[in-house]
């Protein structure tokens, strides 16, 4: 019915179907790739080296290991919020450290961390979230798996 209240004609309606169907036969199938790993980056913060910091575009904050905090001696600000993971477990923030001066190559870059008692481990404890990367203008290339930041 409703082509028949178009003003197309019968052959147009047989032309588009033809061009759609002639669209499907060259549709090409990607192939499908494994998991890339993670975004790391190296980064100096109180003069103590970082060698993989985890680049988290799925996490709306930073996080730091409470013993790195009490490592380097920063003042704690309170916070009420809390933290449900992927695999469900729940945290709560053990308070926020405002203005942080992390370092990435010749650049400092001010990050607030919100701090979670983890288990702390050196190459993947501490997370640097989206703010973070919108700061530094990271740039993900999943293909290649490189993380440019500007």
């Amino acid at each position: 019915m409703f082509f028949r209240e178009t003003i197309e004609t019968e052959k147009d309606i047989e032309r588009m179907f033809h061009q759609v169907r002639e669209k499907m036969r060259q549709r090409i199938t990607l192939k499908k790739k494994s998991d890339r790993g993670k975004f790391v980056v190296p980064c100096l913060i109180g003069g103590i080296d970082y060698p993989s910091a985890f680049c988290d575009i799925g996490s709306s904050v930073s996080i730091l290991p409470k013993v790195m905090v009490d490592h380097l001696g920063l003042e704690i600000e309170p916070s009420k919020d809390s933290f449900t993971f992927v695999h469900y477990s729940q945290r709560n923030s053990g308070g926020i450290i405002r203005n942080l001066e992390v370092q990435i190559g010749n650049a400092l870059v001010l990050v607030d961390f919100h701090v979670l008692d983890i288990k702390f481990n050196w190459n993947s404890s501490l997370l640097l979230g989206r703010a973070f990367m919108a700061t530094v203008g990271a740039v993900c290339d999943m293909q290649t798996n490189k993380l440019c930041v500007t």
